[in-house]
């Protein structure tokens, strides 16, 4: 079998070694249009668990890498004068020029033939190859050529970011929060060799301009960061090289093959550096096309079932890669919005920072980092005069109530009619201690009649004697549908537009006319996320606070894998981390299939000050 890999990084170096060192009589092929000593970036990062492996593919290769690493298992976060150090949390680094040479050696050594200087322009040119592997990285000219195909989705971010190097050897992955009277700066650093640290900086596009960097090159670029950071560099320099300020491109694939093309690394996917993993995803890429393309040999297969081998590939890596993805959104919308949780205590900051892509949960955190993890339930405890206890079951105080629990229980999702039927299922929920029950969505005319009020109350009465709360939801109410809620005892009334695009424009109206019937009663709003126009769902959720909407019920819409959200533990916590914290305004989030630990951090980590959950999870 013929192989050619169109781009000599890691990804076609490594599939090259994984091929040769077990099936030798592959004839593969990189072409890499730039010289071997032509590399550009500083550091690399991989988990331990991507040690592992790089280890059971090429143990060779493994050890060579290893022998060179930086090794940390702290993070240590500088913000508003304080500095907090993070434990528990195991990396390695290594300067991407090292990495290059080792894969450049080993990839020599088993017979894989690398041509520098030759950059191949139009897959024409490859016409002889059984496979052509599409490693070009993020700006791919081979995605690009097969679009029709393979349906790519460039989502350019707002952020500006610059990739430097430093040379102050820190001993922790570092970030550092600098406040400056043009905006605040983000920088990710951390060591890959005994001297020297990549040191990305990082800021808004506001910040970016009104620092002077638009128009700045890499030597003006380089004298602003020093002088801003001069104090955190310490006498140390910064380094340069191809530093120029981009944006961050999110790719994605409908697909990742057409006929005998294949994209691996970022031709195929990107993940924002903040969680570092482009490297660690272009290189399992490799061992699982591999795996793929040497398992037609075994079957005593031949060149016509490469389509095959090549969807058996995207298959097995797709789920993996859109879970990662889905964590490195999180992340990114994170520190795009970074200035909002600036009001956190330094403590709950950091533990938000930890948190911050949604696949970590408060369990690992108590595992992983103790004192922080103590240290922000302290802190919630403390603000409700608590006792110490799990976050979800913290109280939550509002301007009405006292919930004792975070959790709302909406045990139906749709209406039944028979009163023993919502008597059983409410009533279970607060005994079982929900701090607020939650009706499925009503529509008025069940709400209207003397009648429907009289059985609401005795489910209301039940609820009041278990210590719990109940909210109605109700489609779009009528002004009598209010009256009867308001009469009947409800605590918390929550204005569902169901989903209807007429109903949601009229929602703030609605939520008006609802604040000025219900005074000063518990008002709430269902906020339905829509990634694609997330700038509209804020601007509409800050139009319904606003109107007079105490709580936003935030929910997610059935996520499209190219919108980013389709893996995500808890997809609506992002938008729910937005809205409390740059609206001010409380939030609840529906849990969908969560576990109980992923929503003690929405809460321990400020996204979110309720739950919504179809039963109360098992006791601890």
């Amino acid at each position: 079998m013929k192989i050619a890999c169109i781009g000599g990084g890691p990804a076609g170096l490594y599939l090259g070694i994984l091929v040769k060192r077990v099936a030798p009589e592959h004839d593969v092929v990189v072409y890499e249009r730039n010289r071997p000593a032509d590399t550009f970036g500083f550091g690399v990062v991989f988990s331990d668990a991507t040690l592992g492996h790089l280890a059971a593919a090429d143990p060779e290769t493994h050890v060579q890498i290893t022998d060179r690493f930086s090794r940390w298992d702290a993070i240590e976060v500088h913000v508003g004068g304080a500095v907090l150090r993070s434990t528990g949390h195991g990396f390695c680094g290594i300067e991407r020029k090292q990495l290059l040479q080792i894969l450049q050696a080993r990839a020599g050594a088993l017979g894989v033939r690398v041509e520098y200087e030759h950059e191949v322009k139009a897959l024409a040119e490859l016409a002889g190859a059984d496979v052509i592997v599409g490693c070009d990285g993020v700006a791919s000219w081979v995605r690009e050529a097969l679009r029709e195909e393979l349906a790519p989705n460039v989502d350019v971010r707002p952020n500006k970011f610059v990739w430097l190097g430093s040379t102050v050897p820190y001993e922790a992955f570092t970030f550092l929060f600098k406040e400056t009277p043009h905006g605040m700066f983000r920088v990710h650093a951390y060591r890959y060799h005994a001297e020297g640290s990549t040191f990305i900086v990082e800021c808004t596009h506001e910040t970016w301009r009104a620092s002077g960097l638009a128009e700045a090159d890499e030597d003006t670029t380089v004298a602003i960061l020093e002088r801003i950071f001069a104090a955190e560099l310490g006498g140390h320099r910064l380094i340069k090289n191809r530093s120029i300020w981009r944006s961050f491109p999110t790719v994605r694939c409908g697909k990742w093959h057409a006929g005998n093309v294949v994209l691996v690394g970022d031709a195929a996917h990107t993940a924002h550096f903040s969680i570092g993993s482009g490297t660690k995803l272009a290189m399992e890429d490799s061992i699982a096309l591999r795996d793929e393309l040497l398992a037609m040999r075994s079957n005593r297969v031949g060149p016509e079932d490469v389509p095959a081998a090549l969807a058996a590939y995207e298959r097995r890596r797709r789920p993996e890669v859109e879970a990662l993805q889905a964590a490195a959104q999180a992340s990114l919308e994170w520190f795009e919005g970074t200035e909002r949780y600036l009001k956190m205590s330094p403590v709950q900051f950091t533990y938000s920072l930890m948190t911050r892509s949604l696949r970590v949960s408060h369990a690992s955190m108590v595992k992983r980092d103790p004192e922080l993890a103590q240290g922000v339930v302290a802190e919630l405890a403390a603000a409700t005069h608590a006792p110490i206890a799990a976050p979800t079951q913290l109280p939550f105080a509002t301007a009405q109530h006292r919930v004792r629990s975070r959790f709302i229980a909406a045990p139906l999702t749709a209406w039944s009619s028979s009163a023993d039927d919502l008597f059983v299922a409410l009533g279970a929920a607060a005994a079982d201690g929900a701090g607020v029950v939650a009706t499925p969505p009503l529509r008025s005319d069940t709400l209207e009649s003397d009648d429907a009020a009289v059985a609401w109350r005795r489910i209301i009465d039940y609820v009041h004697s278990k210590d719990a709360l109940i909210a109605a939801r109700v489609i779009m109410p009528t002004p009598r549908a209010l009256e009867r809620l308001q009469f009947a005892g409800f605590d918390l009334v929550v204005l569902d537009p169901d989903g209807d695009e007429r109903a949601i424009e009229l929602l703030p109206s609605a939520i008006a006319t609802a604040r000025a019937r219900l005074g000063g009663d518990w008002l709430a709003a269902v906020v339905d996320d829509r990634r694609t126009a997330r700038a509209a769902v804020v601007g509409h959720a800050a139009q319904l606070v606003r109107a007079g909407a105490d709580l936003l019920w935030v929910t997610s819409i059935p996520a499209n894998a190219l919108a980013g959200d389709g893996n995500a533990r808890l997809p609506a916590a992002p938008l729910a981390d937005r809205l409390r914290n740059e609206l001010g305004v409380a939030t609840c989030v529906e849990a969908e299939d969560a576990a109980l630990s992923d929503l003690d951090a929405a809460i321990a980590a400020g996204r979110a000050d309720l739950v919504v959950v179809t039963r109360m999870p098992v006791s601890r």
